[in-house]
């Protein structure tokens, strides 16, 4: 395995996965899906994109952070050695980094406008969402970890916070999966899938799963990932596995979302993502191609998808000060939603994602030249 600090598919991935959730919530409010017909389930498993994230991270996490487990980027030869105590922290310090600051700035501005709204006599629609236990959660970024049931301060941060879980756990798993064989990981990987499939059943054939339950919906997910990017290696080469995947997967995403089934969906979200990483561990250009601008899409996605709430909150209070409904409005809210929603975006990923990560590399880098030598590529 080669590893790289970006993957251009799986960034693009990212962007489709941002805004198929964007869609999704914006739909709630305008039912705009019920055109689409047989397809509209589609649009209503936008929810899903969250589940593509799950998967995503730990594919990612395991491809650029093979030091962690002392592989010297290859993980095809098991061996048993702890990874370096300062490079354990210096992982967390930079998916930190990568967390923590946006999500900072975002409950701050929420903060103001809740405030800045009650000065004014206008209470938000939920007042308890931003009640001050919601609040010391969110700053822990344990809010989704089952301390709370339902939306807090910026509600689409629950993931951020199973994320973060995941990301504590991630160097004691990648060890594990790194000393096994290989089968190993493909018999995790099984478990997973399985545990998906009990955990869609028991919620009533749903993987709709936040708050209080999201890890339920997370770790299986986050732990298939990280353990697919362990056997990839023994499959990567054969072009009509990686077609397979690609096609088969594009074909139960689609069918699976339009049919209304979630874990058929996210069977082949799996599949897709496989594809991409299997073509990237080979070394051959990327599977979609250059495409710049669907790449930058991928790179604010994190911001973007931290953003929406924002414009969601002040379009909504503006549509009950004014007497409307966003239905009756469709176009006016959807314009708002998408112009509030980019503009907030690349505000934060300019001012705050971006040099703040750049900040915790130049950080670590010095501490790492102050101690012993610490090699890790920060993936976006």
């Amino acid at each position: 395995m080669t590893a790289k600090q970006e993957i251009t598919d799986l960034t693009i991935c990212r962007a489709v996965f941002a805004g198929w959730v964007f869609v999704y919530h914006i739909d709630l409010y305008l039912n705009f899906s019920a055109w689409l017909g047989p397809f509209a389930d589609i649009i209503r498993r936008g929810y899903l994109g969250v589940d593509g994230f799950f998967i995503l991270s730990g594919l990612i996490l395991a491809r650029v952070h093979p030091d962690l487990a002392n592989q010297d980027k290859d993980t095809r030869t098991p061996q048993f050695k702890p990874p370096a105590r300062a490079a354990v922290l210096a992982f967390w310090g930079k998916r930190f980094a990568r967390l923590y600051p946006v999500h900072l700035a975002t409950i701050a501005i929420l903060g103001g406008l809740v405030l800045s709204g009650m000065a004014l006599g206008w209470a938000p629609r939920d007042p308890s969402r931003f009640g001050l236990s919601s609040l010391a959660q969110n700053l822990l970024l344990v809010q989704g970890w089952g301390g709370t049931v339902q939306g807090a301060w910026n509600y689409p941060s629950w993931s951020i916070s199973t994320e973060w879980a995941g990301y504590l756990l991630f160097p004691l798993l990648w060890l594990a999966l790194t000393y096994c064989p290989a089968i190993v990981a493909v018999q995790v990987a099984v478990i997973g899938f399985t545990v998906m499939g009990t955990v869609f059943i028991m919620n009533d054939y749903s993987l709709n799963l936040t708050y209080a339950w999201g890890l339920f919906r997370f770790i299986p997910e986050f732990v298939t990932g990280v353990a697919s990017a362990r056997f990839v290696y023994l499959c990567a080469d054969e072009a009509w596995m990686r077609r397979l995947c690609l096609y088969g997967g594009g074909a139960f995403t689609l069918g699976g979302a339009a049919m209304g089934v979630d874990l058929i969906t996210v069977v082949g979200l799996w599949a897709v993502l496989f594809a991409f990483l299997m073509q990237a561990d080979t070394g051959w250009p990327p599977m979609l191609g250059n495409r710049p601008a669907l790449r930058w899409l991928g790179l604010i996605s994190y911001s973007f998808y931290m953003s929406f709430s924002i414009p969601e909150l002040v379009l909504c209070q503006f549509f009950r000060r004014a007497g409307w409904t966003p239905a009756d409005h469709a176009a006016l809210f959807a314009s708002g939603m998408v112009v509030g929603t980019f503009v907030l975006a690349i505000l934060l990923y300019t001012a705050v994602e971006t040099p703040c990560r750049r900040a915790a590399d130049k950080w670590l880098a010095a501490r790492a030249s102050d101690t012993e030598p610490v090699t890790l590529k920060l993936n976006a």
